[in-house]
């Protein structure tokens, strides 16, 4: 085994349990993987003892050359790049940032804080599978999902795939495709949504009718419904998960999540909060109430909920950097935006939020006209929606933020950041192309049957409030 003392601690995993971890195994299973297939541990020798460490590099490099290169699935999904879009290499940062953004805002799909998918068994514990290649073909599979990006959602279906073939009753592995497909598309635009999102489900379905106790697949079902427009099918298959399971904290988290974005953020709260009744340190239920208080509650709070995530518990999620970034604009504390721009973990994309702060010290009208302008021609060019709203928080875009919306709605996506819900714009609610979106979505027929989303208390004159209350 190699030895190494020039590398700082702070650089290091150090201990069997969190080199584990970075992995996404057992503690037993690491062991082995270095025993058998060189995974790269070092130990630092003392006099009584050695202490084992790994370098997270070397692991995550180790971890990709496991995986065949073959296109999992490129001759059956067919990709196809849609007319006149750009290729995604435009934004080479979306792949390591925008799941981690999508899913932790409350504005998509929460895809990643959300999904907590079954992993290795304790050790002692009974295996999953009695298949051993099987076994570790889903390990290897779940802890490059876990890694995010688009080259190791490839492999990881790929692996994946291979695990339910040599084992067709492994439950927890036909879960962990699910998830793997389900969020594929998210990395790769140009795989085809509707082809995926099949694969996932009929991956789901396969999980379940192996073991109906998994709460992984019944959610993701819900998930997927979203997506396709069918917000009644998705409560269902919700309050029939809570109804079975309580007090399973992973299926509230997935419920609070289609609450918030189905506009019942007063549920979506209650639903996180309970929780953390369950799970007092759950990061997606944390993540959910600080976001989620920020935007639509009690600022000054949701300040302090940001700050205790962010500097006391070392949860450097991107989205809870650009809320605070978000929360020095609306308090105009420019000193404080631009301290804060060096935390900035967007990689490439941090050059935009640069460009924002000047903007918006700024105050000159000119210069922003002109920047919505430029945040226009870079959705254009692949930016993802989400961002470009961010990025637009403050002052008067609302052409603009339709616009946008109206784009995302006709490709079937879902984007709740400041066109939805966010109080500070009422206006982009006020009119009829809000309706026709909220009508595009399938979020108006289900407010029909379930009731008027929470804006409209404060917000009766809104243009899809008085539709609704019309019948």
């Amino acid at each position: 085994m190699a030895t190494d003392s020039s590398v700082p601690d702070g650089e290091r995993l150090i201990g069997w349990k969190r080199i584990a971890r970075h992995v996404g195994c057992s503690e037993r299973t690491a062991r082995r993987w270095e025993a058998e297939e060189g995974l790269p541990v070092h130990r630092q020798i003392h006099e009584a003892r050695s202490t084992v460490y790994a370098l997270p590099a070397e692991l995550d490099a180790w971890i990709r050359s496991r995986a065949p290169e073959a296109d999992p699935d490129a001759e059956r999904t067919g990709p196809k790049r849609s007319p006149g879009r750009i290729a995604p290499t435009v934004w080479p940062w979306v792949a390591g940032v925008v799941i981690v953004i999508l899913l932790a805002l409350n504005i998509g799909g929460y895809l990643d804080l959300r999904r907590d998918t079954a992993g290795p068994a304790a050790p002692g514990a009974a295996p999953l599978s009695d298949n051993a290649n099987a076994l570790d073909l889903y390990e290897r599979g779940l802890a490059l999902w876990k890694q995010r990006g688009k080259d190791q959602n490839r492999r990881a279906v790929l692996l994946l795939t291979q695990a339910v073939e040599q084992d067709e009753d492994f439950a927890e592995a036909w879960a962990a495709l699910a998830s793997a497909w389900a969020t594929y598309p998210t990395y790769d635009e140009t795989l085809d949504l509707e082809a995926s999102l099949d694969k996932a489900l009929l991956a789901a379905d396969r999980a379940l009718r192996l073991n109906p106790e998994l709460a992984e697949p019944r959610t993701l079902m819900g998930e997927i419904a979203e997506r396709r427009g069918d917000w009644r099918r998705a409560r269902q298959i919700y309050e029939a998960a809570m109804q079975a399971e309580p007090d399973n904290p992973t299926i509230l988290i997935w419920a609070a999540g289609h609450f918030r974005e189905a506009g019942y953020l007063s549920e979506s709260l209650r639903l996180a909060e309970a929780t953390l009744e369950l799970e007092s340190n759950s990061p997606p239920a944390l993540n959910e109430i600080a976001m989620t208080t920020t935007f639509y509650g009690d600022r000054e709070e949701g300040v302090r909920q940001l700050d205790y995530l962010w500097h006391e518990l070392g949860l450097h999620y991107p989205n809870l950097w650009f809320a605070r970034w978000t929360t020095f604009l609306w308090e105009e504390d420019f000193a404080a935006m631009r301290a804060w721009l060096a935390e900035c973990p967007l990689g490439e994309g941090c050059r935009h939020y640069v460009e924002a702060t000047d903007v918006y010290e700024s105050g000159d009208p000119d210069r922003y006209d002109a920047f919505k302008t430029y945040i226009a021609d870079q959705y254009a060019a692949g930016m993802p929606a989400f961002l470009a709203f961010m990025l637009l928080v403050q002052g008067d875009a609302d052409d603009t933020l339709l616009s946008i919306a109206e784009q995302e709605s006709r490709k079937g996506r879902f984007v709740t950041a400041v066109v939805m819900y966010d109080p500070r714009h009422r206006s982009v609610r006020s009119g009829p192309r809000f309706t026709e979106i909220t009508k595009e979505l399938g979020l108006y027929e289900y407010w029909i049957d379930a009731g008027p989303p929470d804006f409209c208390a404060e917000e009766p004159d809104a243009h899809v409030c008085q539709a609704l209350a019309a019948g």
